[in-house]
């Protein structure tokens, strides 16, 4: 007699617990901390003020200081003709017309400038005098560039991100019909939120053009410790836990967090930079067992706890002792 048997069913492999970890460097750097502070203390209702764009590069906090009087302006014109009789100067600087402007126009001014971009602002000056072309690696359109090549106060001054970017496609001493060699001196600023290794290959491209023919070139490395920071904390992130999915929680003109977008691609993990929480999208977190949390340095606390929320909401475990140790004694470091 056969007995027939049956085989059964193949277990599933059952599913890990789907978690939350987060950067242990994210959100306000001190300089944003600072910036807040002095408009903070400043804002009065009766007496508003109107700061020259963005005092920050995240929308929820414009917002809750347009409730305190804070209202951003194009412009000092502007300001005055909406009734201003005080105007700001951003954390990411603004050239010397400014100041100008202000007191031609008889309003207060407050500057909320970072001293790191205030660091920038001052040695392309020097740099100036000492003969060099200056070159701001960053964004032409950010308000941060623009300030230090206000700055410089000079036409042999420009912002580039790529060679393309630049008037010079030849190495010195190589001329020829449509070729561009550029001047004996360069030098090579950085908007405080780039990437150092982006800012590297491009240094390393332009000094291949410049040093030949006894040309001068100077790399000065001025992204913001702050900035690096966050990016190397994402990469300790992505090298210490199996993350399948990283989201960069910052306002969408925020360079910096744009950046720790990139640098989580780059490591081969999917990363999105969101604004808040209905940014988060379904079909994101579908295989996403392991979701990294990071934020740019001006994302306040709050927002980055809204999308920690949102997650948990959704069944992922939200990380121990929350986004990070809270220290009583914490003293800003400025």
């Amino acid at each position: 007699m056969v007995t027939a048997t049956i085989d059964a069913p193949p277990q599933a492999t059952p599913r890990p617990q789907r978690r939350i970890v987060v950067a242990d460097e994210l959100g306000y750097c001190w300089g944003v901390r600072r910036a807040l502070d002095i408009i903070q203390d400043a804002a009065n209702p009766e007496d508003r003020i109107a700061p020259v764009g963005d005092i920050i590069h995240n929308p929820q906090v414009v917002e809750r200081l347009r409730q305190r009087g804070v209202e951003g302006a194009g412009s000092v014109a502007e300001a005055v003709d909406r009734g201003f009789s005080r105007v700001a100067i951003t954390a990411h600087g603004m050239g010397p017309h400014l100041a100008k402007e202000a007191e031609a126009a008889h309003v207060e001014l407050i500057d909320t400038t970072c001293p790191l971009v205030t660091k920038v602002q001052r040695l392309a000056q020097k740099l100036v005098r000492q003969g060099y072309f200056i070159v701001v690696y960053g964004d032409a359109y950010h308000p941060e560039v623009r300030s230090v090549i206000g700055w410089a106060g000079t036409s042999k001054a420009l912002a580039a991100k790529k060679m393309a970017d630049l008037p010079w496609n030849a190495k010195r001493g190589e001329p020829s019909p449509g070729k561009v060699p550029p001047p004996r001196k360069v030098a090579v600023v950085s908007q405080t939120t780039k990437n150092i290794d982006e800012l590297m290959a491009f240094a390393q491209e332009l000094q291949a053009l410049v040093v030949p023919e006894g040309g001068e070139f100077r790399l000065c490395n001025t992204i913001c410790e702050p900035t690096s920071e966050r990016q190397r904390a994402l990469k300790r992130l992505v090298e210490r836990d199996e993350v399948d999915l990283i989201l960069a929680i910052g306002g969408k003109k925020s360079s910096n967090t744009a950046r720790l977008a990139e640098v989580g691609n780059k490591m081969g993990v999917t990363s999105y930079h969101i604004e808040r929480p209905e940014d988060i999208e379904e079909a994101w977190l579908q295989d996403a067992d392991t979701v990294g949390v990071t934020a740019g340095a001006s994302t306040p606390d709050d927002v980055i706890e809204a999308v920690v929320a949102a997650l948990a909401a959704k069944g992922y475990a939200p990380p121990e002792g929350g986004i990070r140790p809270v220290d009583p004694d914490y003293v800003p470091a400025y």
